[in-house]
């Protein structure tokens, strides 16, 4: 009986981490689309120090770093973000979890205000705190970023602003 318990806690804890990273995905569609509060909502849901590393984007450590990387990147970079997280692998040990996604988005560039795609990986690593699964940490790896008229076969890697 112990061991079915477990492994329904188990499946719980997947199902919760997989909340919170779709969670991530409205919050941050939401504040890049005008409800800046979500981003403060967002980072709530990382530890202290948390740390996130987004390749050319720059590594932040800290959730004040956290924030600033949301609001002063972010945010001045997108007029428009739908994030589509897929093929979760979630491996949970205790109070401890790691996380592997692949994520698709479309996005429009604030500056040149052109439409385009992303894609990438997000490793994830996660800690249970009074209860609630929270971000220590997240690595992105872009495959691409392509302009949605020339696809990934074309432009693998444009400019973006």
């Amino acid at each position: 009986m112990d061991e079915l318990k477990g492994k329904i806690q188990t499946l719980l804890d997947i199902e919760a981490i997989k909340n919170l990273r779709a969670l991530y995905c409205y919050l941050v569609d939401g504040a890049i689309a005008g409800d800046k509060s979500r981003y403060d909502e967002l980072v709530s849901r990382f530890v202290d120090d948390a740390w996130l590393d987004f390749n050319v984007f720059g590594y932040y450590e800290g959730k004040e770093a956290i924030a600033k990387f949301f609001r002063e990147i972010v945010d001045p970079l997108w007029s428009y973000a739908a994030h589509m997280v897929m093929n979760p692998i979630i491996e949970v040990s205790g109070d401890q979890a790691n996380g592997r996604w692949f994520v698709h988005a479309l996005a429009t560039t604030r500056e040149s205000n052109r439409a385009l795609w992303v894609q990438g990986r997000y490793d994830e690593q996660y800690v249970r705190v009074n209860g609630d699964w929270k971000w220590k940490s997240i690595t992105f790896t872009p495959d691409f970023y392509t302009p949605f008229d020339e696809g990934w076969a074309k432009t693998k890697m444009m400019k973006l602003g």
